[in-house]
């Protein structure tokens, strides 16, 4: 495995998602815009529904959760890299229902916001690129 070389810190950014939009989609367009190919987020809020991924280990694929309710976001902590020359962000999420009966996985598109709360960290260097590990069939850096 090559040496890894320290990345600097860059731009932060501290900002608010608007209602209605989907959560993976706002945060993969806002890195776009603002040209961030390496870096790592977080974030609270509430989404009117979701959508999360869990990886099934053995048969080496995503199953779906599909929450159809109001949610809270507990956490929201993830990184940003490059995947087919984009930037590219993959987060994982923690969502609370009324009772506080919490879900957690992958987060992909169908997660709808209500309110988000994003912190992003720019981390500038060489950008971590992902490709399919041909061991495990996830999308990793390489």
């Amino acid at each position: 495995m090559a040496e890894e070389k320290p990345y600097l810190t860059g731009r932060t950014y501290i900002f608010r998602l608007p209602k209605g939009k989907d959560l993976l989609d706002a945060l993969t367009a806002f890195c776009h815009d603002n040209q961030v190919k390496c870096g790592v987020i977080s974030g609270i809020g509430a989404a009117e529904n979701a959508t999360i991924n869990y990886f099934d280990q053995v048969k080496k694929k995503y199953e779906k959760i599909t929450l159809n309710q109001e949610l809270e976001i507990a956490s929201l902590t993830g990184n940003v890299s490059i995947k087919d020359n984009r930037p590219f962000v993959h987060a994982h999420i923690v969502l609370a229902d009324k009772a506080g009966n919490t879900k957690a996985g992958h987060l992909v598109i169908g997660t709808k916001i209500f309110s988000a709360e994003i912190f992003i960290q720019e981390l500038v260097g060489e950008p971590k690129v992902r490709k399919e590990d041909k061991v495990t069939k996830l999308q990793l850096w390489m």
